[in-house]
């Protein structure tokens, strides 16, 4: 981080977050067995049992387009008349949005609950996890999440674990 990004701010600084995993059920999963965790603000179906609940930040990449216009007006040679040239560019940059919530992993679904761009997806449309030290990007189809977590490596074993479990 230099010293522009302290003083004006980043918009692109990756979030960092804290983790309301209990350390007894990281532990767990990372000896490699699945807790069982409970909460009253999902609603399970039936047989289902939470085994990882955590902070979460699914960042969304988005193109933003900006037009700028450079231009120059001046009196023209009669009376009411100006004379005026100038271009304009559209330039583009990309931003990353930050929407925070809570990710459940259970034995049949991953559920991300946030105001904005939350899901909720079962195992059998899950194509690829790609682990990192702080987040997990997870791919469904033609759609991917990168959730940044407070670590990814705990996430994607609970995600290892119940695929080898249930057999997905």
């Amino acid at each position: 981080m230099g010293f522009f990004d302290a003083l004006f701010g980043n918009k692109n600084q990756i979030p960092t977050v804290t983790s309301i995993l209990p350390a007894a059920a990281k532990n767990e999963i990372m000896s490699g067995r699945l807790p069982i965790l409970n909460t009253d603000q999902l609603f399970l179906k039936r047989g289902e049992k939470i085994h990882f609940i955590d902070k979460a930040v699914n960042l969304e990449e988005k193109t933003v387009k900006q037009y700028r216009h450079y231009g120059h007006s001046s009196p023209g040679l009669f009376k009411g008349t100006r004379w005026s040239s100038g271009q304009g560019k559209t330039i583009e940059h990309t931003e990353l949005v930050q929407h925070r919530g809570i990710l459940y992993i259970t034995n049949q679904r991953i559920v991300f609950q946030a105001k904005e761009w939350g899901f909720d997806k079962t195992y059998k449309y899950l194509t690829a996890i790609t682990p990192y030290s702080n987040a997990c990007e997870i791919q469904f189809g033609n759609k991917s999440y990168c959730l940044v977590v407070a670590d990814g490596n705990v996430m994607y074993q609970a995600l290892q674990l119940i695929k080898q479990r249930c057999n997905y």
